[in-house]
């Protein structure tokens, strides 16, 4: 039985709690520096933040902010627990992709599992950081389908990845761990007014909040997660893990438009379809740690998963329009 309700409902002295109690037994991560000329951003260990997100204007406010805080959410039994099925369909979809990437993919089903995006591959890059939109307002989906939009981890055996997951009973925002055989949810948001008035400013028209992946360990293979809080203009972890990274079959990170559906017998198209309507669904100003510099996502770093995109009727959704406004570091996904 599902218990999101209650999880929504506790107080936000409970949740900041849970989220402090995180802040000490990980820490702050190690920093990364400011923005270097020609749109890079070099990286010098014990620099004092991370550099500033595009959306925060870093010509006024300079090109670095600190970590101060901790992003409030759920962890533990709690996350899993909030996710519910919604993990085990994203989890689902990660096993196909492998079955299919080793040449077996699985019998037919009734629902469909699908992605577009961005590949970075190994070797390439090494971190991430993007501006990820998010559906204000979004109401729960229906006919047991799911969005996860967009979502993404950094190439390199990154232990986190920072999902936007539209589910049956609202939208979340999660870290999934990839590292030490949990391959669950490591910790979840609910994307409510309190997120979206904290983490979340104007981009393109819509809300969006700024994230930073990058690993703060190579010999225990540490990673942390940061968003960047609009209303202070610092940045707040939100979640760090280390092991052995889970997914190796994938020589490559990802940034992506994926869902899970179900053709609704009324309209020929996925309930998700008609549950959207009129949204976009935005990654934009993405960079990857190329060596000691952040650079946007660029054909010399990354690949689409196609060129041009599928149409919208490969994801039972004929009105959806997949983009790649600018290769590669922003990508549009519009339904209607």
């Amino acid at each position: 039985m599902r218990i999101l309700t209650g999880l929504r409902a506790r107080t936000t002295a409970a949740v900041l709690t849970a989220a402090a109690a995180l802040l000490v037994t990980s820490g702050p991560a190690p920093a990364l520096a400011a923005p270097a000329p020609a749109h890079t951003t070099a990286r010098t260990s014990g620099a004092a933040g991370i550099a500033r997100p595009a959306a925060d204007d870093p010509a006024l406010r300079g090109s670095t902010a600190p970590i101060a805080g901790v992003v409030p959410g759920l962890t533990g039994t709690a996350a899993q627990d909030a996710a519910g099925p919604a993990a085990d369909r994203f989890r689902q979809l990660t096993e196909e992709r492998t079955r299919a990437k080793a040449g077996h993919p699985g019998a037919a089903a009734a629902q469909l599992h699908t992605t577009w995006g961005v590949n970075l591959p190994n070797g390439a890059s090494l971190g991430l950081q993007a501006t990820q939109s998010v559906v204000g307002g979004a109401r729960a989906t229906s006919g047991g389908d799911y969005v996860y939009a967009p979502t993404a981890i950094p190439a390199g055996g990154a232990c986190m990845e920072m999902t936007t997951a539209y589910t049956p009973d609202g939208p979340d925002l999660w870290a999934w761990d990839w590292c030490g055989g949990r391959d669950r949810v490591g910790k979840l948001t609910p994307m409510d007014s309190a997120f979206l008035s904290t983490y979340t400013t104007t981009v393109g028209g819509r809300p969006a909040y700024s994230l930073d992946i990058h690993q703060t360990s190579a010999a225990s293979n540490t990673w942390s997660a940061h968003l960047f809080n609009y209303r202070t203009h610092a940045w707040d972890t939100y979640y760090t893990s280390s092991g052995t990274y889970d997914l190796p079959q994938f020589a490559f990170g990802w940034d992506m438009f994926e869902v899970y559906t179900s053709v609704n017998p009324s309209t020929g198209a996925g309930y998700y379809c008609q549950d959207m309507a009129g949204q976009t669904f935005d990654s934009s100003s993405v960079k990857v740690l190329s060596g000691s510099t952040w650079t946007p996502a660029a054909p010399g770093n990354s690949r689409p998963d196609s060129t041009p995109p599928p149409s919208g009727s490969r994801f039972d959704c004929p009105s959806l329009g997949l983009t790649l406004a600018h290769a590669n570091d922003h990508w549009t996904a519009r339904i209607g």
